[in-house]
């Protein structure tokens, strides 16, 4: 079978010709072939494998039916013949001194439309003599601490596992066409991992259109996406192009898609699926090669249980998966955001910062950062605008953080409940009823079992945290 040049397998005979590739009732046809073999549908996600494929690829626990292909670490081979939709023959490297594993992985079309790939391996003798293939080596390297992106997602600044895993994802993303959904909470960066899959996808050269979803009102959120014709409504004075248009041949960045009107969520669906849509007040039907990565801070899961978010949108948004850790879960990295925001922001403000005490530095490590890097940031041109000398001092820190930082730093081996600084300085009695609700919390899980263990009513603990805006 021949599609535009490219030879694709055809496997009507054993799969059910359901237009959405999902049912594949007849796979076990293949549970007894000591070849293995993975099949993977049109948005990536496993199908089928059999048991031959977990003995030749060592895939055991990690991996099982309905895993994206993205999310497991032996199957750059589907990855390559899934990114170019073509045919990949070659010998398969899996690791130095084993024999290498003969693969062919190839797309599969129904009625012309890409529907996913089926790849089988084999176990090959290198005493044999075979004629020259191509070779695939499995980069294992970068699903471990080896990969940090760097020249990829230049403006990612870290270098914790955590954020290498990120920026690992992220990476794989931008060599499909698929659709990414990426969440964390406010200021963690996700708007720059939306970019840079951008820069290093194929689409690079493609514009690059940015809608925060949670800013623009609802009313005007429709025509900001897909514009309007000239006397459409009362002021349309000429013909506005939206962004789903001006971003044809690129990518579009969804920021906080959980604050989107469900009634908007049908007409993006439709973008989706048919990839087409007509302007406010026209008549035209518009098409657009546009590919989508959403981002949100909101549990979407959540939402859709109480309906404010489509699940069918869900699924088609949710293709590849990104979570961003909050800066709280990635501490080790906050040495080397402070010398970044330090050096530019002091340039930029034409301060000579030469770098933060050790008192400080230890100070900022220790607190909690609810507002992630992009209080971090703001906090540092904040001192730096404060600052007298040329070294940022515990001193020039807000309260709210120096306070804290003192009184949960012994300087007495003797101390006594309530800790003192050097200068002899407590912290105000707001800020020690903060810290121990926060504590109680943190200890024992729940208002009520807290608020037993504080003598007050767990009402009282329920007050306090929305008060100082703890989360539980």
């Amino acid at each position: 079978m021949k599609n535009n040049g490219v030879t694709s397998l055809n496997i009507k005979s054993s799969i059910p010709t359901n237009k959405d590739f999902s049912g594949f009732e007849s796979y076990h046809l293949f549970d007894n072939l000591p070849d293995g073999v993975c099949i993977i549908n049109e948005r990536g996600y496993i199908k089928y494998f059999n048991s031959s494929y977990e003995r030749i690829m060592k895939v055991g626990s990690h991996i099982e039916v309905g895993t994206n292909i993205f999310m497991t670490k032996n199957d750059d081979v589907i990855l390559t013949a899934f990114r170019k939709k073509k045919c990949i023959r070659g010998n398969l490297a899996l690791k130095k001194g084993v024999d290498p594993v003969s693969v062919s992985a190839s797309p599969i079309y129904f009625d012309a439309e890409f529907k996913g790939v089926i790849a089988i391996y084999r176990e090959e003798d290198t005493k044999e003599k075979h004629r020259k293939r191509e070779i695939i080596e499995l980069n294992l390297s970068s699903y471990n601490n080896d990969f940090d992106g760097r020249g990829m997602f230049d403006e990612v600044v870290g270098e914790s596992s955590s954020i290498k895993k990120v920026l690992m994802i992220a990476y794989k993303a931008a060599q499909t066409r698929s659709n990414v959904l990426i969440t964390g909470e406010s200021g963690t960066g996700k708007g720059l991992i939306a970019k840079g899959i951008h820069n290093n996808s194929s689409r690079a050269k493609g514009p690059y259109s940015i809608v925060n979803c949670g800013a623009i009102p609802s009313t005007l959120l429709e025509s900001e996406l897909f514009g309007y014709e000239q006397g459409a409504f009362t002021g349309a004075n000429r013909r506005k192009i939206g962004k789903f248009e001006q971003a044809n041949g690129g990518t579009i960045f969804l920021d906080e898609i959980g604050d989107m009107p469900v009634d908007m969520q049908v007409k993006i669906l439709r973008v989706i699926q048919d990839k087409e849509f007509e302007r406010i007040g026209g008549n035209e039907t518009i098409k657009c090669d546009v590919r989508i990565i959403a981002a949100t801070h909101c549990n979407l899961e959540a939402l859709m249980e109480k309906g404010a978010f489509r699940e069918d949108l869900y699924y088609r948004l949710n293709v590849v998966p990104i979570y961003v850790p909050t800066l709280k879960e990635r501490r080790e990295d906050i040495s080397m955001l402070l010398q970044y925001f330090v050096k530019e922001i002091s340039s930029n403000m034409g301060r000579e910062i030469k770098g933060i005490s050790k008192e400080a530095n230890s100070c900022l490590h220790n607190y909690d950062w609810p507002g992630n890097i992009r209080e971090l940031e703001n906090l540092v041109e904040r001192v730096i605008a404060l600052a007298d000398g040329d070294e940022i001092e515990i001193s020039n820190l807000p309260s709210y953080i120096s306070s804290l930082y003192q009184v949960n730093v012994c300087t007495d081996c003797n101390a006594t409940l309530i800790n003192m600084n050097n200068a002899g300085n407590i912290a105000t009695l707001e800020e020690y009823e903060k810290e121990i609700i926060k504590q109680a919390l943190v200890k024992y899980g729940s208002f009520n079992a807290a608020g037993k263990a504080l003598g007050i009513t767990h009402k009282t603990v329920a007050l306090k945290a929305r008060r100082y805006d703890i989360v539980k």
